[in-house]
C-alpha cells in the first residue's frame, strides 16, 4: 500500500479529512453491525473517504470495483475487521440488537427519536426503524 493513501478519514477534526493526492475527501454516514448490535458515530465523529484511493485499493486486492460505493463498502469493512477491537469501537455509540437490510437499519430495542444520532436521522443512505415503530 502507498504510504501516502488515505482512503477512510475518521475522527474529530473534518478540516484533516483530506487525500494528500486526490484532495478533498466524500463524507459519509457509515455504521457498524458487530455481535448483534448496530453501532453508529459518536457525537462529533465524522468519516469520510477518498473514492480514487478505495477504488485503488479495490483493484489491487480483487475486492468491487463496479462504483465508488462498493469500494468504499470494502475498505469500510477491511477497516472495521482489522482495527475494531484495538480502538475503533471507542469512536460509536451502541444503539443496542438489531441488523442492517438494504438502507434500513432494524434496531430491535424502543429509542426515542433523540437518542439516534443526527447523521442517520438526516443521511439519505439510511432509514432507522426500532421496535416502537408500527411498521417494524
Amino acid at each position: 500500500m502507498t504510504s501516502n493513501r488515505r482512503p477512510i478519514y475518521i475522527g474529530t477534526d473534518p478540516e484533516d479529512a483530506a487525500c494528500d493526492r486526490h484532495g478533498e475527501m466524500e463524507r459519509r454516514a457509515p455504521i457498524v453491525t458487530f455481535d448483534g448490535h448496530v453501532h453508529a458515530l459518536a457525537d462529533g465523529v465524522s468519516v469520510y473517504n477518498c473514492p480514487e484511493c478505495c477504488l485503488e485499493l479495490a483493484r489491487e486486492s480483487g475486492g468491487p470495483t463496479e462504483t465508488e460505493q462498493a469500494a468504499f463498502e470494502a475498505c469500510w469493512r477491511q477497516l472495521v475487521d482489522t482495527r475494531w477491537r484495538s480502538g475503533l469501537r471507542r469512536l460509536f455509540v451502541d444503539l443496542g440488537r438489531g441488523g442492517v437490510d438494504d438502507k434500513t437499519i432494524h434496531i430491535r430495542e424502543r429509542m426515542d427519536d433523540d437518542e439516534i444520532p443526527d447523521y442517520l436521522r438526516e443521511a439519505d443512505d439510511w432509514e432507522v426503524k426500532t421496535l416502537g415503530d408500527a411498521e417494524f
